[in-house]
């Protein structure tokens, strides 16, 4: 009886254009050149060094009589102006930023088609989102990219081959992930995809998955 073959997908079908991590955003320091430092520096000792008059106005207004006239000074001077020195150290120490893992603009490359006992070269363009207030971006380190086949309609895809591409940097500013996948000839299945995953997410969500051309056997 003759194998039952699935129709085969559009070689060209609609890609996610853009993905994001869905792992936990990290958190990491935001860094400050040395202006900016000695700025905040300088502001920090105007902060201290007020409110180290109001205590010394409060402190002169303890002598009676016409000193207490110091205490109108001193005290708004030294409450406000040490909570704003406090605030100031720690809004500084606890500034974050969140970095975001994403990909923007995706173009894979599959070639003309598969087909089984021969290399597939998968080349993955792509460039890094521009970061948002309060982030910063950057591409994914390593893609996963397997090699799946569907022996039925309803049959969810098995991986045959997996490799590790890691990510490099081209000249037109764009990041690039390179890999070759091969399918030994004894695997026989009417239908074939590529699964691309961030090698660090454990999260089970696929930057993309993309249909493959299947091609007769020479």
């Amino acid at each position: 009886m003759p194998q039952q073959h699935l129709p085969v997908p559009p070689f060209e079908e609609p890609l996610p254009g853009a993905w994001t991590s869905a792992m936990p955003q990290a958190m990491e320091r935001v860094p400050k050149p040395a202006a900016d430092w000695l700025a905040w520096l300088v502001a920090l000792a105007v902060l201290v060094f007020m409110a180290v008059f109001g205590l010394q106005a409060m402190r002169w207004s303890l002598a009676g009589a016409w000193h207490w006239l110091w205490m109108l000074v001193g005290l708004p001077f030294f409450g406000v102006f040490s909570v704003l020195a406090v605030m100031a150290v720690v809004i500084r120490l606890r500034e974050r930023r969140r970095v975001r893992v994403a990909l923007e603009n995706m173009s894979l490359e599959r070639g003309e088609g598969f087909r089984p006992g021969e290399p597939l070269a998968l080349r993955l363009r792509a460039t890094v989102p521009a970061a948002r207030e309060g982030e910063r971006t950057v591409a994914p380190e390593r893609i996963a990219m397997r090699l799946m086949l569907h022996r039925t309609v309803d049959a969810a895809g098995e991986c045959c081959c997996e490799a590790i591409a890691s990510c490099e940097e081209t000249r037109d500013g764009r990041v690039l992930y390179v890999c070759e996948l091969r399918a030994d000839v004894g695997f026989d299945a009417p239908q074939w995809s590529v699964e691309l995953r961030d090698a660090a997410d454990d999260t089970g969500v696929p930057v993309l998955i993309a249909a493959l051309r299947l091609l007769p056997a020479r």
